[in-house]
């Protein structure tokens, strides 16, 4: 089971580079939970924020080229073991692909190990589709557009 609460608030003493926004579902148990998605890119991080509409700010999830992943509140050991699924090297390679090299010739990007699948697709001009499944267990996804 994935469970997301908390508060936080995206602050960068560096320049932002991009940024994207969007809606996400996430399907668990035949229950299915929407959340908007911030994603903010810097030269050296990249920062994932998720909200709920009246709850306000949920998780900050950063990911780091030298230091991985940092979230800002403790996760259960499940959803812990999902995020630490792929490594560094691999969720560089996927955010890179997705957000600077996805067009209509290369249009889709993923990852897959241990039945857990990471996909980024190319709809249009600064707009991606995302989805995290693992088989029969959950599937986020959801549409992103640059802001």
């Amino acid at each position: 089971m994935v469970i997301l609460s908390a508060c936080s608030s995206i602050s960068q003493s560096t320049n932002l580079e991009k940024s994207y926004i969007g809606k996400l579902n996430l399907s668990q148990n035949n229950l299915v939970s929407n959340f908007i998605i911030r994603i903010n890119i810097f030269s050296e991080d990249t920062i994932i924020q998720v909200s709920k509409p009246i709850l306000g700010n949920l998780i900050k999830i950063k990911f780091n080229q030298n230091d991985g992943i940092t979230i800002n509140q403790a996760l259960n050991e499940s959803s812990l073991a999902l995020l630490n699924n792929f490594n560094k090297k691999e969720y560089s390679n996927f955010f890179n692909s997705c957000f600077n090299y996805l067009n209509t010739n290369k249009n889709e990007f993923k990852i897959n190990k241990n039945k857990i699948e990471l996909k980024c697709e190319y709809k249009g001009l600064d707009t991606f589709s995302v989805f995290f499944v693992n088989s029969d267990v959950f599937l986020v996804n959801g549409i992103l557009k640059r802001e």
